[in-house]
This record gives structure tokens, C-alpha cells and sequence, in this order.
């Protein structure tokens, strides 16, 4: 009903009430009361209670209509605030196309994303048009006509606008038109919404996915519980899977097995703390063929900070590795020859020296320069003179063992680095052995050449501290060599060249000595330090020569273990002690044990064992009488060899004593495995006690630690009654050294003993 219509309602209501009020009042009037003037006064006073009555029927009616009317207005202000706070929260602009009237409405924020600045109605349609794109223009008008015409429900269509700063806006127009009964629209009303940041997301994840199936780098994505999910092209050409091989799987299936535990472990430890991780892997192809690439993992979080997936993008570069081999062999090699050449040589060289320092041992260096090659060069040309060289470098690498370095330095100049422990004798041997390699004639070309080499020979340390100094010093004993006349070699010295023929002269003579028993054993005391008693002896060989007398044993003994005599000579040494022992035992001499050295060529090569067993058996000595003794170092060479050996002498009943101890890398952990009864403290730590602060740490170290594993100490080389003493104070047990004799033959060594006894 319209609001005419209820007014009009409203007004003959009352008219009929208050006309029947009047007539009934006044009806009521005449039949009550008969007098003209009383009745006119109580006509005056109805008149008076009727407007009363009406008026306060008129206030409670209107006041009832004022707060209905009050209400409505608030719920509308509600409404209406709850939906411009709903459009501001979704960043939305309301419109509202009047098409019967032609007014267009646009809310503030519909104005600001089309850029429209005027206020009146008239000029927005104009301005709108002006910010619209070219090209989106005509498509909008379209979309806009077929809505009206109602071939569509919905106007749905997303346009461009050029905004005041030139900045192009993607916006989406969502609306609806409002159509009469005839079915024509009427109103058109909808909502506008800023689509700029999802347009440029779906254009990166489009660029992403291209790039995805495009890039030639391979990649993989997987869930947070590292099941492959999906992987590009160039995933299945590097790797030579298809996606369903590996969808659902783990990217476990690609490891090579090159790498262990603790890299993957150190791997995800750093993905966990930084959420990324480069580095280089290598991986195995569907095919088995393991090949390295450069791997770049990151794990990608959601806005929440929840873990959601991993992306791994890699690159194959088993091409670089063989380039980069390539030019590093290009860089190091002589490419005829195809020797180390200089650069790398000089670097092999000074890391030998570096490593031939830190483990105190030696190394050789030879350097070879053909004679004359300069005339085969000029009669035979250079085609001839590199094939005789190549020739060269092959019989030459006959000599070679797998840890030395030949190189070819330039032109006719060859080197020869021995990375491993050798003396004069080791590389006269090989320089002798280089001669008569090159003596045989070369056939080159149908005709026999013949071709020699002046050798210098230089060692580490005595001829050089560097790389340099020992290089220079073994060309300059080849010019030594080639002044002697030729094919011949010589050493940086002199006197280190006759000391090389000394030693080879003296292993011929020392074969001779064995067989003409000139060794003789000689024995040295050793000393309980607590209660001052002679507690047993140390068997020490000696070359009685018939005409040089007695030589060293620092001098012959290498000699002998480069001419494989040692394990002869262990043998000697053995059942001589054990049976000089025995007849000590049987004089009635206190003696406890008799020390012998056991030699590493001894535990490689002799059968340490059998010939304990044996030199026992013959003198009839108890086995715990029996000290043998082996070096640190070779304890730690020999590993597990050694560790097996000393168990099987330890069940034999034998005793064992580590010698030199201080002096080299023993592992704490295998000598606590070892069944060792004695720690040999080495004379080094013994010479400057006990002014040597050092020194006084380092054997009451060693000292300590005898006590700790239950095992007895014994301190070589005291020399003074203050060393004596002083280790006596540190606990250490016995020593042995010059103070109390040197080494004597056994007859001088009884005197000792009887002097003890008188």
C-alpha cells in the first residue's frame, strides 16, 4: 500500500470515531440533563475531554511511529556500514548504471581505479572512457550489449586501465542487470576489484612453468615428506628417467653410493637451518652411469611458515669435469711424451718434501740429461729425435714404483723424484740400472742409435731444503757426471759419492761377514732405578771387520736392509742373546729379561714366530726371559700385521716392548689393544734432562701413561747420575745408557756382573 493510501485510511478512521463520538456524547446529553444551561456546560467540558483524549492518543501514536521509524534508520546505517566496511576490506568498488534515468553512480574507490576525477554525473562515463585501454575498448562494449540483451546471466569481464601515472591496471568487473517485468534491464549494478597483483602472479607462475619445462637445467619438486611430485624435461634427459618412473618415489633412487652418511647428513642439517643448500653430488643415471652435476636445493614455506615442499634444480656437469681434466693434464703434461712436465713436477716434489719433513725420512731425486742428443736432432731430424725421446721415457719408467714422479723438464732433461725412503746406495742402484737401460741401441727408422745419460742424484735432506735448492743441486752433479766423461752418474758431493760406493762395497763385504761370522752381539745393562739391581740386558749387533774394526751399526745396518740381510741377521742376534742369556740364568746371575731388537723387515718378511720358537727350544730358555723389541713407527706401518704377530708372541710367553716410543704417531687405541708389557722411552727425550723443560714434560708424559695402561717404562741414553735421578722422582723404572756401560762383548759385561755379586 502507498503511503497516500494509508494516510487517507488513517483519516476516515478517525472521522468516523470522532463523528460517533459526538453524536452518542451529545445523544447522552439531552436524555441526562434537562436544563439549557447545564447541558451547554457539560458540552463545553465533553469538547474539553475530547481533545485531551485525542491528543494523548495523537502523542503515543506518533511517538510509536518515531522509534519504529528511528530503529529502521539505525538497522539501515548498520547495514550500510557493515557493507562499505565489507567493500573496503576487499579492496572493492561498488557501481550502480541507472539506465532509465542514464545516472551512474561509482563509490570512491571505483573512481580511484579508473583514475576518474569528476564529481558530477555527466562527466564520468567521458573520463572512464578516456583511461580505458585501446585494445580492451571494443571487447567491453560488447560484453556489455550481449548482458542487456540477456545472453548472459553475469557480466564477468576483466579489462585494462592506464592509470594517471602512466601504470597499467588490471581491474575485474563483476556485475548483474536489473530487469522490469517486460524483461528489459532497467538497472545495471555490480562491483569493480584491482586484479594488477593476481594478474602479475599468473603471469610469473606462467613464465615459471615455461621456464620449468624449458630451462636445461634439471629439476624436481617433492612434498615435505620428499616424495617426487613432479620434474622437468630436462630431468629426464640427464637422468634418463620418465616422470612415472619417478613420480611418488623418492629422489633416493638417484644416489650413486659415492658419498656416505655423514655428507647427506651435513647436507639436510644446513637445508634445516638455512633453508637452501649448493654444493656438488654426484648421482647415478637410469642407465648405472654415475656422473657429477652442481645441485641446488631449497625448501619452500608457506605464509604460515609450515613446510611444504622441496625444489631441486641441478645441472650436468660431467662435460666441465672432463674439460676442466682436459686442460689440467694440457697444463701438467709434455705432450709428447706425455710425462708430468715442470709445473706439475716442481709441485709433486715440494708436497714430497713437505711430507718427506713432517715423517722425518728421506727421498732421492735424479736427474737424467741424454748425451749428444743435439746430433741426432741435427742428422736424423726432429721427427726421429721425439721419437727418441719417447723411446727414453718408456724404458726409463721401467725403474719407476708407483709412488715416483718422472717428468720430462725440457728438451733431452729428465727427472726422476723417488717419493719414498732411500740412501746413496738406493739411487746409485737406480742410476746404474737407468744406464744399462738406455745401452741397448734404439731402432729408429730402420738404422740402431745408441744413446747415453750423464745421471746427478741429489737427496732430501741433506742435499736441500726445497724444491729448488735440491733441483739445482742435482743438475749440478750432472755436470759433474759429464766431466768424468760421460755416461756415468754422480752425486751433488763428493764426498756423498764416494760415501755411495762405500756403501755399495759394503754390502759385497757384508755378505762375506755372515758367512764368515765377523758380527759379534754385544750386550748393554739395564737398571731397576728403585731398588739399583741389574734387571737385564739389551743385545746390540756389531761388525767386527778384520780391517776397518768395528763399524757402526747406524752404518751398516741400512745397508743390510736394502740388501735383504736384516732377517739373516735378526736371526743371529736372536739365538746368540737367548743363549747367552741361558748361561747367565745358569751362573746364577738376577737377570730378568734379555732384550732383542725385532725389525720391521723381520715382522714383513721373516717368520718371527717359528724363529722365537726355535732359538727357545735351542738354548732352553723359559720365553718370559725374552724381551723383543719393536719400533713405534713400525707398529703403526705394519697396522693390523703387527698387531697380530705380538698377539701370537704374547701367547708364546714372550715379553714386548715398544721402542723409540715418543717418537712417532702411535694410536692410543690400538696400543691399548696391543699386548705390550714396556714402554722404551727414546734417547732424544733423555740427552738435555734435566735442563729441558720440554723434555721433562714429554717423559713424565710417556711415563704417565705406561702407569695408566699398567705397562712398565724403561728410559734409553741416561748418560748422567741428574737423569738418573730425575726420572727416578718422575717413576719411571728401569734405564739403561752410558752412566752404567757401554755396549760390551759378553765377557766384559760378566765382569760387571761378578763386580755386583763381590
Amino acid at each position: 500500500m502507498s503511503s497516500s493510501a494509508s494516510a487517507c485510511l488513517i483519516a476516515v478512521k478517525y472521522l468516523l470515531v470522532a463523528t460517533t463520538w459526538v453524536l452518542f456524547s451529545d445523544y447522552l446529553l439531552t436524555l441526562v440533563v434537562l436544563e439549557p444551561e447545564l447541558q451547554l456546560q457539560l458540552q463545553t467540558y465533553k469538547g474539553m475531554a475530547f481533545v485531551l483524549i485525542t491528543t494523548a492518543v495523537l502523542f503515543f501514536t506518533a511517538r510509536h511511529q518515531l522509534r519504529g521509524r528511528r530503529q529502521q534508520e539505525l538497522a539501515l546505517r548498520k547495514n550500510d556500514e557493515r557493507f562499505n566496511l565489507a567493500l573496503a576490506g576487499g579492496n572493492d568498488g561498488v557501481w550502480d548504471w541507472d539506465l532509465v534515468d542514464d545516472a551512474f553512480y561509482l563509490s570512491a574507490r571505483c573512481r580511484e581505479l579508473l583514475g576518474i576525477t569528476a564529481e558530477r554525473p555527466e562527466g564520468i562515463a567521458q573520463q572512464w572512457l578516456e583511461y580505458l585501454h585501446p585494445d580492451d575498448k571494443e571487447p567491453l562494449r560488447a560484453a556489455f550489449i550481449a548482458h542487456l540483451r540477456g545472453k548472459t546471466e553475469r557480466l564477468e569481464l576483466t579489462y585494462r586501465v592506464v592509470g594517471q601515472h602512466a601504470d597499467l591496471v588490471w581491474v575485474q568487473v563483476s556485475g548483474q542487470a536489473v530487469r522490469n517485468q517486460q524483461g528489459r534491464a532497467v538497472r545495471l549494478v555490480g562491483i569493480l576489484r584491482d586484479i594488477s597483483e593476481q594478474v602479475r602472479r599468473e603471469q610469473r607462475l606462467l613464465q615459471a612453468g615455461v621456464m620449468f619445462d624449458c630451462t636445461s637445467e634439471g629439476m624436481l619438486i617433492c612434498d615435505a615428506e620428499q616424495n617426487i611430485i613432479d620434474v622437468n624435461n630436462a630431468f629426464c634427459q640427464i637422468t634418463g628417467y620418465q616422470p612415472v618412473d619417478v613420480i611418488g618415489r623418492s629422489p633416493n633412487l638417484l644416489a650413486s653410493g659415492r658419498h656416505d652418511t655423514e655428507f647427506y647428513r651435513r647436507m639436510w642439517q644446513q637445508i634445516m637451518a638455512t633453508g637452501r643448500w649448493s654444493g656438488e653430488i654426484w648421482n647415478r643415471r637410469k642407465d648405472g652411469e654415475i656422473y657429477p652435476q652442481w645441485q641446488n636445493i631449497i625448501a619452500v614455506k608457506d605464509h604460515m611458515g609450515t613446510l611444504t615442499h622441496y625444489v631441486a634444480v641441478f645441472a650436468d656437469i660431467s662435460m666441465i669435469k672432463r674439460s676442466q681434466q682436459e686442460i689440467d693434464y694440457l697444463a701438467h703434461h709434455d705432450p709428447l711424451t706425455k710425462l708430468p712436465n715442470r709445473l706439475l713436477f716442481n709441485e709433486r716434489l715440494n708436497t714430497a718434501i713437505v711430507r718427506a719433513s713432517r715423517h722425518i725420512t728421506t727421498l732421492g731425486l735424479i736427474f737424467i740429461d741424454l748425451d749428444r742428443f743435439k746430433g741426432i736432432n741435427d742428422s736424423l731430424g726432429h721427427s726421429l729425435g721425439d721419437e727418441m725421446l719417447q723411446r727414453v721415457a718408456e724404458r726409463v719408467q721401467q725403474v719407476c714404483e708407483d709412488a715416483d714422479t718422472l717428468s720430462r723438464l725440457s728438451g733431452d732433461e729428465f727427472a726422476l723424484l723417488v717419493e719414498r725412503p732411500v740412501g746413496f746406495d738406493d739411487l746409485s742402484k737406480l742410476a746404474e740400472r737407468i744406464q744399462q737401460l738406455l745401452l741397448e741401441p734404439f731402432e729408429l727408422n730402420g738404422q740402431l742409435i745408441h744413446m747415453t745419460a750423464s745421471i746427478g742424484l741429489s737427496l732430501f735432506p741433506s742435499d736441500g731444503n726445497d724444491g729448488a735448492e735440491l733441483l739445482k743441486n742435482a743438475d749440478s752433479a750432472v755436470s759433474l757426471a759429464k766431466s768424468r766423461g760421460r755416461n756415468s752418474y754422480a752425486f751433488y758431493t763428493q764426498e756423498l759419492t764416494e760415501q755411495a760406493r762405500r756403501r755399495m762395497n759394503l754390502e759385497t763385504e757384508l755378505h762375506l761377514a755372515l758367512q764368515q761370522h765377523q758380527l759379534r752381539v754385544y750386550y748393554q745393562l739395564q737398571k731397576d732405578l728403585r731398588s739399583g739391581q741389574w734387571i737385564g740386558m739389551e743385545a746390540l749387533v756389531r761388525w767386527e771387520h778384520p780391517e776397518h774394526g768395528v763399524i757402526p751399526p747406524d752404518e751398516f745396518l741400512p745397508v743390510a736392509r736394502h740388501a735383504g740381510l736384516m732377517g739373516e741377521i735378526d736371526e743371529f742376534v736372536l739365538h746368540q742373546a737367548c743363549a747367552q742369556m741361558r748361561q747367565w740364568l745358569d751362573a746364577g746371575y738376577p737377570l730378568r729379561t734379555m732384550a732383542v731388537n725385532m725389525s720391521g723387515y723381520w715382522m714383513e718378511r721373516g717368520d718371527v714366530l717359528s724363529s722365537a720358537r726355535s732359538a727357545l727350544a735351542n738354548s732352553n730358555l723359559d720365553a718370559h726371559y725374552l724381551e723383543l723389541e719393536v719400533t713405534e713407527d713400525e707398529v703403526m706401518h705394519y697396522g693390523d700385521l703387527s698387531v697380530s704377530l705380538l698377539d701370537q708372541l704374547s701367547e708364546l710367553g714372550v715379553r714386548l716392548a715398544i721402542d723409540d716410543f715418543g717418537t712417532g704417531y702411535s694410536s692410543l687405541l690400538r696400543l691399548k689393544r696391543m699386548p705390550v708389557n714396556k714402554l722404551k722411552i727414546d734417547r732424544g727425550f733423555i740427552s738435555d734432562l734435566p735442563g729441558s723443560e720440554s723434555d721433562s714434560a714429554m717423559a713424565r708424559t710417556i711415563i704417565g701413561l705406561g702407569k695408566s695402561l699398567q705397562l712398565a717404562t724403561i728410559a734409553e741414553g741416561i748418560e748422567t747420575q741428574a737423569q738418573e735421578d730425575l726420572l727416578r722422582e718422575f717413576g719411571c723404572d728401569a734405564g739403561q745408557g752410558y752412566l752404567y756401560n757401554q755396549p760390551l762383548p759378553a765377557v766384559e759385561v760378566e765382569k760387571i756382573l761378578m763386580a755386583v755379586e763381590l
